[in-house]
């Protein structure tokens, strides 16, 4: 099987997994969406090929702010007892169409 064949199957099960259990429907509207182009780019020539597997990992996990708001990661990555969190930095939401007050935030 080619390597993009193995992820497209891989990815598909992983985000059917993510969507069947998501804890809240604000998450579960967000990945019926689908991914960003970077974060998929990110999964397809730099995660996958490297690591191998999307275990421990989770798009578009929902984080409580400062304010007591939410936030989603976009990936956040937990494998026993670690967490960490990978945000891409795509150029539409952080650069193109952020305003001054978004920056601050």
């Amino acid at each position: 099987m080619k390597r993009s064949q193995l992820f497209d199957e891989k990815f598909s099960q992983w985000m059917a997994d993510n969507l069947a259990n998501a804890g809240n429907s604000r998450r579960r509207e967000i990945l019926a969406k689908g991914l960003g182009h970077g974060t998929m780019e990110f999964l397809r020539h730099i995660w996958f090929p490297v690591v191998g597997h999307f275990q421990h990992l989770y798009p578009e996990w929902e984080v409580r702010d400062f304010n007591n708001g939410f936030r989603y990661l976009d990936l956040a990555y937990m494998p026993g007892g670690a967490k960490g969190g990978i945000e891409i930095q795509g150029y539409g939401p952080h650069a193109r169409d952020l305003d001054v007050r978004r920056f601050k935030d």
